[in-house]
């Protein structure tokens, strides 16, 4: 199919699949003949793909939803928000390669983002292995903000496996210059005085001229310097203005200038940005040409011109930037083993770009002056034809040594619900319901605001309409009109916008229009929190998380949000200590490291005073997760939680001669330390039993022959494993062995690490992946299909933990299902051995729930059995999974002892209520 537009034919792009990214909207993408591109043969062929220009194509085309007038901040975050879940939904609808997020922007501005380290797409070979560097919107402020200048971009940079840094969203200060200065010397070492006199002495030199004072002067004062305006930059802007070259400052992008070097019309680029934006630079300095230094700083150097001003404080990385950068191989100077690099490295462009085979792309979303056709003219932002449908988004791309500007016209189904709109009008004398509601939803998709009010407005009035039908029309309308006015109307009080889709809501809970009013609450109480807490506002911040929970109970990021500003004072105190100790150290890590972090943790914990006022069930076990497990991979994170969840159950329901047998087999305590431990049990079992009534008929099994206590149910002696902090005679080498328990993790979990803080919306989008992966399933897909969902069904068990600790049973309960279900997928779609372990792993959850909700022991016990009989009973295991050989061995001992103690458990339970 082809369409002309003026004196261009434009061809369907079959690249673009809308149904695969579930799409109900840009229905087609049409792409002038000249510039369509082909792969040939195999391999990942990235230069050859039309499919990167629809990662930022499609966003650039969502955006004009978000474009405001009244400035307002909520609809940026909006705006990164639809970003995020387009481009993943693109990504991972990708057959042809896996792709590794390597640099993203966003952590630094605690924006929406893709996080670094997640993957997308179905391939397994190596050879189909790429790389992501995205720095999302430059300028974005300027889509909100008609009197913002400057322009804005979506920007995206890929290569193939290994070809971009991998490293953390941090900031780092950068030179870049054009051709004309290569090998001039000039570095983010040097001030910027050395730097500008390098740059005059080595263009004197190819005029032929000599390198007087006058002369470089003279030279200088020709020259056009970009600096960002932001205070940071205050003594260098001054010593730019001081002599004599031609300022140019930018508000919030410093990347795009970066064409402007390749064309001559800008003779340096420096000061500090972020690490994403300095790769993707880096791409279009490789290929279009030029010179590049960058260095990576630590944060708090980089906001402070006084700190950065000095090459010394360069290296003064907190000891949480330290762990990060070690798990991207960037390593104290001097401790480099292997292909580690030290962080005092200056990166070239080579270093930070030097894969063959690389693509940057960008959409223009608004004009920017920085983005110029050959002929000198201004590249337009994204068009909307409204009668036609048709959205003209012009995407940069740069893959050899030109950069070529594509004109890319997206089809929406405007004109098609429109004329369905119409039709169905002619032929029946009035549209259904169902057309006027598709077109809303794609009027407003567009920003099409009134419009979509007109539509609905006529739908109200016709003659014999229901009154169901008329509430439905007045809750839809009253929600587009909530759209306009939080995109076109001064929000001086976000308290009445809130209001208004609470009315919505309040109107049609149960239909999409209710649903999506809800969403838009939550997220504008998340987005107003954010907001407080970054001014400092704590206890308004905590009251706008709150209410966000009300809409969405169960969100762990906003769990976190809360526990986090709850504990900001004893979080911050943490951290501090732990970096004034690694300077001590001479930022190395002492052999007993990892007992320093506790007993910091356990001091500070316990040392304040105002603990009680934390909100969650287990704060201790929240803020050990944010300090001492800070950094560990979430498998090892589940083994030391769940081991700890026994530990607790132990110190409140076991015997002394059991607990003592446990300390001692499983924890490796001392005859001294297990005494010390019931010794402080006892006292506080003497306490609860003289204010604890006892009685008649207790089993002997849940009362103590020494005591004559009852460690049953409602008796609790510790309140935490951190209360362990408060026994006398045990030392800290004895804590870390209770608290810090040597435990072999049970699987990977590729859905957190390190540096990816886990969220629901993240474990979501990885089941598209994993729906794409199965959608597949060729035999090479299997085993990762297989592994991604194992992955996921452990993400969803973290969640289903952490959710207990903060108090949310519901929620506990809600993903320890969601973790089952997906085991449970797994034995159903797979064979092998991971189906067995999967069998294995329903078992264990069960009993965790036995053990978190002991009201209703019993029955997980009973279900848990049952999952174990399906391995151990080895009739069952060969029906249920095939003949597999020897690999099970280990698992049907383990299940058969798991039936036996549970059988025994039982028992206890039933003599202790007859």
């Amino acid at each position: 199919m082809i369409k002309t537009k003026g004196n261009v034919a434009y061809i369907k792009d079959t690249s673009f699949d809308s149904q695969r990214i579930d799409d109900p909207y840009i229905i087609e993408a049409y792409i002038p003949e000249k510039y369509n591109l082909r792969t040939t043969g195999e391999g990942l062929q990235l230069a050859n793909r039309n499919e990167f220009r629809h990662a930022v194509g499609v966003v650039a085309a969502r955006s004009l939803k978000y474009f405001s007038t009244n400035g307002e901040g909520f609809n940026i975050s909006r705006t990164r928000g639809m970003a995020v879940w387009w481009l993943r939904h693109i990504y991972n609808s990708f057959n042809w390669w896996k792709a590794y997020v390597v640099n993203a922007e966003g952590e630094r501005k605690e924006m929406p983002m893709l996080y670094i380290g997640e993957k997308f797409g179905t391939a397994t070979e190596s050879e189909d292995e790429a790389d992501i560097v995205l720095s999302a919107f430059e300028n974005d402020r300027c889509i909100v903000n008609p009197a913002s200048k400057g322009g804005v971009i979506f920007a995206v940079g890929y290569s193939e496996r290994g070809g971009l840094l991998n490293s953390p969203d941090m900031y780092g200060v950068k030179t870049i210059v054009g051709n004309k200065y290569k090998g001039a010397g000039v570095n983010v070492t040097h001030g910027i005085t050395k730097n500008l006199r390098l740059m005059a002495e080595h263009t004197l030199k190819a005029k032929g001229k000599d390198d007087t004072p006058q002369n470089i002067c003279d030279e200088i004062k020709k020259m056009k310097v970009v600096v960002l305006d932001r205070p940071r930059h205050e003594k260098l802007i001054e010593t730019i203005k001081g002599l004599g070259a031609q300022l140019i400052l930018v508000k919030d992008d410093d990347l795009t200038p970066t064409l402007a070097v390749t064309r001559e019309e800008v003779d340096l680029i420096i000061g500090v940005g972020g690490i994403p934006e300095a790769i993707l630079s880096a791409i279009i300095v490789e290929k279009l040409g030029g010179e590049m230094t960058l260095r990576i700083l630590p944060a708090n150097v980089a906001q402070d011109e006084k700190l950065s001003g000095r090459l010394n404080n360069w290296n003064l990385f907190r000891k949480n930037e330290v762990d990060i950068l070690k798990n991207f191989k960037i390593v104290r100077p001097g401790t480099e083993k292997g292909d580690e690099r030290s962080w005092d490295t200056v990166w070239t462009s080579k270093d930070l770009a030097r894969a063959k085979d690389m693509v940057f792309t960008a959409s223009v979303i608004k004009k920017t002056p920085w983005i110029k056709f050959p002929d000198g003219k201004e590249v337009p932002g994204v068009v909307l034809d409204t009668e036609t449908g048709e959205i003209t988004v012009h995407v940069v791309r740069i893959a050899g040594n030109d950069l070529e500007i594509v004109p890319v016209i997206y089809q929406a189904a405007i004109d098609e619900y429109t004329n369905q709109y119409k039709n169905y009008g002619e032929i029946n004398d009035k549209p259904s319901t169902d057309n006027i509601i598709q077109l809303e939803k794609v009027y407003t998709e567009f920003g099409m605001y009134q419009r979509a009010r007109e539509c609905l407005q006529k739908a109200m009035m016709r003659e014999g309409i229901s009154e169901d039908l008329l509430q439905k029309y007045s809750s839809i309308y009253k929600y587009v009109e909530g759209l306009y006015v939080l995109t076109h109307e001064p929000v001086h009080v976000p308290e009445a916008v809130i209001k208004h889709f609470e009315a919505v809501y309040n109107l049609d809970r149960e239909d999409d229009v209710g649903i999506r009013s809800l969403r838009m609450i939550k997220r504008f109480y998340e987005y107003l929190g954010d907001k407080h807490y970054h001014e400092r506002q704590f206890d308004k911040a905590i009251a706008c998380y709150r209410e966000a929970l009300k809409y969405s109970p169960h969100e762990l990021k906003l769990h976190r949000k809360v526990n986090s500003t709850q504990m900001r004072d004893i979080l911050e105190e943490y951290f501090d200590r732990i970096d004034r100790r690694y300077q001590e150290l001479n930022y190395k890590e002492s052999e007993d490291w990892e007992q320093f972090k506790l007993g910091t943790a356990l001091e500070i914990f316990y040392g304040y005073e105002r603990r009680s006022n934390f909100s969650s069930r287990e704060p201790w076990l929240i803020f050990f997760r944010r300090t001492v497990l800070h950094g560990k991979k979430p498998s090892y994170k589940l083994s030391i939680l769940t081991k700890l969840l026994r530990l607790y159950k132990n110190l409140n329901r076991a015997s002394d001669y059991k607990l003592s047998k446990l300390l001692s087999k499983e924890f490796g305590l001392s005859v001294d330390e297990i005494d010390s431990i019931l010794t402080f049990r006892n006292s506080r079992v003497e306490i609860l039993r003289r204010s604890t009534p006892q009685h008649d008929g207790v089993s002997h099994s849940e009362q103590s022959e020494e005591t004559g206590f009852n460690y049953g149910r409602g008796n609790e002696i510790f309140h935490s494993v951190g209360e362990l902090y408060l026994v006398r005679g045990l030392s800290l080498e004895g804590l870390s062995k209770l608290l810090l328990p040597r435990v072999i993790p049970e699987s990977q979990n590729e859905l957190e690490d390190a540096d990816i803080p886990l969220s629901i919306s993240l474990v979501e989008a990885m089941e598209q992946r994993y729906k794409n992966i199965l959608e597949e399933l060729r035999e090479g897909y299997k085993k990762e299909a297989q592994e991604h969902s194992y992955a996921v069904a452990e993400a969803y068990h973290y969640v289903g933990l952490a959710l207990y600790d903060i108090g949310d049973d519901d929620g506990t309960k809600l993903y320890y299902d969601e973790a089952i279900k997906k085991f449970g997928e797994i034995i159903k779609k797979f064979e092998g051995i991971t189906p067995v372990n999967s069998q294995y792993r329903i078992g264990n959850l069960y009993e965790e729930l036995a053990l978190l909700f002991e009201e209703e022991q019993t029955v997980y016990y009973k279900t848990a059995i049952d999952a174990y009989v399906c391995i151990a009973d080895e009739q069952k295991l060969t029906e249920l999974f095939g003949y597999i050989g020897g690999l099970t061995f280990v698992r049907i001992k383990q299940a058969k002892d798991r039936v036996e103690y549970l059988k025994r458990e039982l028992m206890k339970n039933n003599c202790g209520k007859e």
